[in-house]
């Protein structure tokens, strides 16, 4: 068989793959409809999206964009099971596709690119979440169109690139903070490989501001402090109370300015994050955070007249020692690389068994892909691909800021496979800023 016949088997099998993937990601959301499933997480953000753009507390301390998506939703398909299974459906199939057009964009050749969509088409993890109303996924099919943009900047180098790549990333942002610092590496990248004008960054930084207005304005209002991405602190008081279950008592602002007004009245709230539940290590070991061996409860009490004043003195009231710090560092470690993802799991559906036994992938590949990225580091070939995802996923796995959660991952995880077939492919050409070695001279097409 020639190599051309090959190529074109190898293509045709690819399209198969992603064909079947895509048909059974829309039969998934349709068996498990996300209206099967408005409970906690999911209600919360349901009942954000019906009340928006009020909803009080809730509304303000989350993030927007999915909010809206949510408030659009309802109002096209009037609550519709089958038209939001659809939608759901429709979020599930594009997504990896998103990620199939960055990978061509930053110059993998169409066989590699095409082996990216069908990874992320096929991983369990990347289409149990979409029969759920969450946030990662609007989330990931943002992060994927961010990346592609970035990309075509890098080939084009124009304002209307650069703009549209500012734009993405932060409504990818807005939609879950998570993506921050992966951004903030994209576009620092491209400032550094293209000489971005000045003019340009001052425009997209205006772009980006104007995007924030709505939800800090928003948090203002019913939080009492600017929070463009929801509030920061709740997260952080969580993970350092050291409990199984934290409530809060929330007094609204008052009605200072005689135009803007808080639009509930006080409300009492429980968390209790997923990670104090499970035994991550499970078969292999029954090892649990320590929080999740007692029965612990911290009570928070907080007037949001005050703006951020009580949720910061709360959050000092559970100051610990540095002995405390490094055992919830070394814990949020371990979920970060082993922890199954709640809501798939936590329903007893077939597929969330099958995220819940697939989860010991990601380490192993972390490790993997980080061994061949220093190979290419150590040879002074430094694309933007590897480096993000380094940095991203260091970010991720090292951060001591929230409690993990292993959804916390799923950002990750599509680029940790599109790096996967970047290190295996053959050299990427097409790109012109990718093709360049670390001392700027052109590399040969491979």
């Amino acid at each position: 068989m020639t190599r051309l016949a090959k190529q074109g088997l190898h293509y045709k099998l690819l399209v198969l793959l992603i064909v079947a993937a895509s048909c059974f990601r829309v039969f998934i959301c349709f068996v498990h409809n996300p209206m099967n499933y408005i409970f906690s997480d999911m209600l919360r953000h349901w009942s954000n999206g019906l009340h928006f753009p009020r909803g009080s507390y809730t509304g303000a301390a989350d993030p927007i964009v999915y909010q809206v998506y949510i408030w659009l939703l309802h109002h096209l398909t009037r609550d519709n099971r089958f038209l939001i299974a659809f939608a759901s459906a429709l979020l599930s199939v594009l997504m990896p596709w998103t990620y199939y057009r960055a990978a061509r964009e930053f110059g993998l050749q169409k066989i590699p690119a095409l082996w990216v969509w069908a990874l992320i088409a096929w991983t369990p993890s990347l289409f149990v979440i979409y029969h759920f109303i969450m946030m990662e996924t609007m989330l990931l099919l943002l992060e994927g169109v961010a990346l592609w943009m970035t990309a075509r900047y890098l080939r084009k180098g124009r304002t209307e690139a650069f703009l549209t790549l500012i734009f993405f990333w932060t409504l990818a942002a807005l939609t879950k903070p998570t993506v921050v610092p992966l951004a903030g590496i994209c576009v620092l990248w491209v400032w550094w490989k293209k000489s971005t004008p000045l003019r340009d960054v001052a425009v997209g930084a205006v772009l980006a501001i104007v995007m924030l207005i709505p939800q800090a304005v928003r948090s203002k209002v019913e939080l009492g402090f600017f929070a463009p991405f929801g509030n920061p602190w709740l997260t952080r008081i969580i993970l350092r109370d050291g409990t199984r279950m934290t409530y809060v008592h929330y007094y609204p602002p008052a009605d200072k300015s005689g135009y803007l007004k808080a639009s509930a009245p006080d409300i009492d709230m429980a968390f209790g994050a997923p990670s104090c539940f499970i035994l991550p290590l499970e078969p292999v070991s029954l090892w649990a955070i320590r929080r999740a061996h007692r029965d612990s409860k911290a009570y928070v009490t907080i007037d949001g007249s005050y703006g951020e004043r009580d949720w910061k003195a709360a959050y000092d009231h559970f100051n610990h020692d540095s002995d405390e710090w490094w055992a919830q560092w070394r814990e949020n470690i371990i979920l970060f690389f082993f922890a199954p993802s709640w809501p798939e799991t936590g329903v007893n559906e077939w597929d969330g068994h099958l995220e819940y036994r697939t989860r010991w992938i990601w380490a192993p590949l972390i490790l993997f892909v980080f061994v061949c990225n220093a190979r290419q580091f150590a040879r002074r070939r430094f694309d933007l691909i590897p480096v993000a995802v380094t940095l991203f996923t260091l970010v991720m796995a090292l951060q001591n800021a929230v409690l993990t959660e292993g959804r916390y991952r799923k950002p990750v995880e599509p680029v940790l496979l599109l790096n996967l077939v970047w290190v295996l492919s053959r050299k990427p050409v097409g790109a012109a800023d990718q093709g360049l070695t670390h001392a700027g001279t052109p590399e040969a097409a491979v």
